[in-house]
C-alpha cells in the first residue's frame, strides 16, 4: 500500500467517523438516553432503536478489523524500513494515528455497548409489563 492510498484511506475513515460520530451524537436535547424518554418509547421504536445499534456496533467492529489489518501492514512495513536502515518516521507517524484512530472507535463502541444495555433493560421491562398486563 502506498503512501498516497494509506492517506487517502485514514482520510476517508476520520471523515467517515467524523459524521458518524456527528450523527450518533445528535442533539443533546433530543437524547432519549441522556432525557430518560426511553421510558415513553413503544416497544416498536425500541426495537428499531435496538437494531439501529447493532447495525452500527457492526460497522464499527468492521472499521476496527479495518484498522487492525492496516496496522498490521504498517507494522511490517517499518520492520523492513528498520531492516534496510530506511525513514521510519513517516510510517510510524501513520501507525500512531492509525492507533488514535482505534482508541476512539473503542470508545464510541464502549458508549453505543453501553446505550444498547440500557434499550435492551428498556425491551426487557416493556414486555414484562406486557406479559403481566
Amino acid at each position: 500500500m502506498g503512501d498516497d492510498s494509506s492517506r487517502s484511506i485514514i482520510k476517508a475513515l476520520k471523515n467517515e467517523w467524523s459524521l458518524f460520530l456527528e450523527a450518533f451524537q445528535g442533539d443533546k436535547e433530543e437524547d432519549a438516553f441522556e432525557t430518560g424518554k426511553l421510558e415513553v418509547l413503544s416497544l416498536d421504536e425500541i426495537r428499531e432503536m435496538t437494531k439501529a445499534l447493532v447495525e452500527d456496533r457492526k460497522k464499527i467492529n468492521q472499521k476496527l478489523e479495518s484498522l487492525s489489518k492496516e496496522i498490521d501492514l504498517n507494522s511490517a512495513k517499518l520492520e523492513s524500513l528498520r531492516l534496510v536502515g530506511g525513514e521510519e518516521d513517516i510510517t510510524l507517524k501513520r501507525i500512531h494515528e492509525l492507533n488514535d484512530l482505534g482508541q476512539t472507535m473503542a470508545q464510541t463502541l464502549s458508549r453505543l455497548d453501553h446505550r444498547l444495555r440500557e434499550i435492551r433493560e428498556q425491551e426487557n421491562k416493556i414486555q414484562e409489563a406486557l406479559i403481566s398486563s
